[in-house]
């Protein structure tokens, strides 16, 4: 039994044509012998004047210059072929290749998602669903509505509320969010089911600091924690758990 090769690239996509308007990205894939590497990165060499030198390579040039070898010779022998071939072609051999490639080439658009067009009324909302139709369910006074949200499953229903921020501000960085917060309630969850409303969260943020940036951190994390008890006070008594 042969044993496969290991597999690299490609690294970048080089163009047949610059001055041409792309059409597709076709990525072919073959076996080389050693041999066959090394003169393809002596071309590429050759081509570059030596610049920069052999021991001076990295991984990324190296495979640039092998695989640029070759997709040049690919060009070079297609363009011997291609003006000849494309004036010999009738209208019709040309419709039938058209043909043939839109099949194999172009892939289909994909339709914009359905939007919901929700109707709203005393403690409830009235959304279309994928898998049920029109539903009618409890809308809590928190949720910030359904009217920018595509159509989706039951399950998949979400409200949310509000979303709290705390900003940080550092010298070198300038103005960044590190949490992101709302509460949020999917009623109708399967797989992970939600009884009761969440604290959604997202803290984000890295680098490395100065002092005077350093407590600029500190004190965003401060605002950051009395908004999140804040929110987890509220939280409590949605639930019903608050005293």
């Amino acid at each position: 039994m042969t044993a496969t090769p290991p597999a690299f690239g490609p690294t970048e996509t080089f163009p047949c044509d610059e001055n041409s308007t792309p059409f597709a990205a076709v990525t072919l894939s073959f076996t080389v012998t050693r041999e066959q590497l090394r003169a393809a990165l002596a071309i590429g060499q050759a081509e570059q004047a030596g610049e920069p030198p052999l021991p001076e390579l990295t991984v990324v040039d190296t495979r640039r210059q092998v695989e640029g070898y070759f997709a040049a010779a690919a060009v070079i022998e297609s363009e011997r072929e291609l003006q000849a071939v494309n004036a010999r072609l009738t209208p019709d051999m040309a419709a039938q290749l058209d043909a043939v490639i839109d099949r194999a080439y172009t892939r289909a658009e994909r339709p914009d998602p359905p939007r919901q067009d929700p109707r709203y009324s005393e403690g409830t909302v009235t959304v279309q669903t994928l898998d049920s139709g029109e539903v009618t369910v409890p809308e809590p006074a928190w949720c910030l509505g359904h009217d920018d949200e595509n159509v989706s499953y039951l399950a998949d229903l979400t409200h949310n509320g509000a979303r709290t921020t705390a900003p940080l501000v550092t010298a070198k960085y300038g103005l960044a969010q590190i949490m992101h917060a709302y509460i949020s309630h999917a009623p109708h969850a399967q797989q992970q089911p939600e009884p009761k409303p969440l604290l959604s969260f997202l803290l984000d943020g890295h680098g490395d600091l100065d002092p005077a940036d350093g407590h600029n951190l500190a004190r965003a994390l401060r605002v950051a924690a009395v908004r999140i008890e804040r929110m987890a006070t509220d939280l409590d008594h949605l639930r019903g758990e608050g005293q």
